[in-house]
């Protein structure tokens, strides 16, 4: 009798073993759902890690869990790390490895002591939106004995259950989270975030209306204002005028119009002020056109920022870069700047 069940043990773990070398050893699952935004909005999502716990599966399903980035803001590069209960998310790292744009993402996964694999963004425009599809590949067998990698084939035949839930829940995640940003396409802008360094400026307060008319019409009276002081003192202009927006609501658009300039020690005390521009981490956005078509190039970089999980600090400006009385309206160009959340404002820029 326990020869019988001897034997037939035996018979079973070989039976096993020879079946468990014909499963599969590589994985793949994915998933796919379809969003109402642009490919750009939803590529800038997966592209990095700023905003991905927001939608993440296991950011909910793991509050313990601890998250660092870094590497660049997004593309290739770009890495977190996580460890957190080992039952539920453990600890690993994913980074970006191949960044194409609007297109694909693809990511290399490391899991401590479980091995590596590999995960994509596939994405599609279709005329609801994009069409999302999360993809999944791994070896497993991969850095594993030989009895682990016939174990971890066994496992394999549930990978698509239960990464592919995963995988659906983040979706749905992502689709949510992607719909309550702006419906802009913000392809093609030309923006970039930096770290801006003051300079002096000689600068009026002043104000209008927000009709674009009228602020061009304060700025050249106030700009005319400022020049003639530096010609008066002998000054050098540094660098192109500005617009510092302090206010702009209900009221109007209230604003210091500055020209960058060496004031030589001089501490004016009349209408024109002696100062330093705003400076620290900010976003800017090249316009290119003429000055009352800056609305939508106002629109996407909002859009931008609420994509990329960035803040409005305390500050925005415009630096005219082109001279409007030698450049054609189509080709003036005009950096627009602003200042991320945590920097300080206009009000603790002034000069000592």
């Amino acid at each position: 009798m326990l020869k019988k069940v001897f034997y037939s043990i035996v018979i079973i773990v070989i039976a096993l073993l020879v079946i468990g070398l014909f499963l599969p050893r590589e994985v793949h699952v994915e998933r796919s759902i379809v969003i109402e935004r642009p490919a750009p909005t939803v590529f800038a999502l997966v592209d990095g890690y700023a905003t991905f716990n927001a939608w993440s599966p296991w950011a909910v399903q793991d509050p313990t869990a601890s998250y660092q980035v870094s590497g660049p803001d997004r593309g290739v590069g770009a890495r977190m790390e996580w460890e957190g209960d080992p039952r539920l998310t453990g600890r690993g790292e994913q980074e970006i490895v191949l960044s194409e744009p609007y297109r694909l993402v693809r990511t290399r996964l490391r899991f401590d002591q479980q091995g590596e694999a590999d995960s994509y963004f596939a994405l599609q425009a279709v005329d609801a939106g994009t069409r999302v599809t999360w993809g999944f590949d791994t070896d497993l067998t991969e850095g594993q004995s030989a009895l682990s990698g016939l174990v971890a084939r066994y496992f394999g035949l549930f990978f698509d259950r239960w990464i592919g839930t995963d995988y659906e829940r983040g979706l749905s995640n992502l689709k949510a989270f992607a719909e309550e940003l702006p419906d802009v396409d913000i392809s093609g802008l030309d923006a970039e975030i930096l770290d801006v360094e003051p300079v002096e400026i000689l600068y009026i307060e002043t104000g209008s209306r927000q009709d674009p008319g009228d602020v061009a019409n304060a700025l050249a009276d106030a700009y005319q204002k400022i020049m003639g002081f530096i010609l008066e003192h002998n000054l050098e202009t540094s660098a192109q005028p500005m617009a510092i927006t302090r206010a702009w609501d209900e009221n109007g658009y209230a604003f210091d119009a500055a020209i960058p300039a060496g004031t030589n020690g001089l501490d004016p005390d009349g209408e024109v002020q002696a100062g330093w521009s705003p400076s620290g981490h900010a976003v800017r956005v090249i316009h290119r056109g003429p000055y009352d078509r800056m609305k939508p190039t106002y629109d996407r970089l909002a859009a931008y920022m609420a994509v990329h999980g960035l803040k409005e600090g305390s500050v925005s400006w415009e630096q005219y870069i082109s001279d409007p009385g030698a450049t054609p309206e189509d080709e003036l160009v005009t950096h627009i700047y602003f200042l991320l959340e945590g920097e300080p404002g206009p009000d603790l820029q002034e000069k000592d």
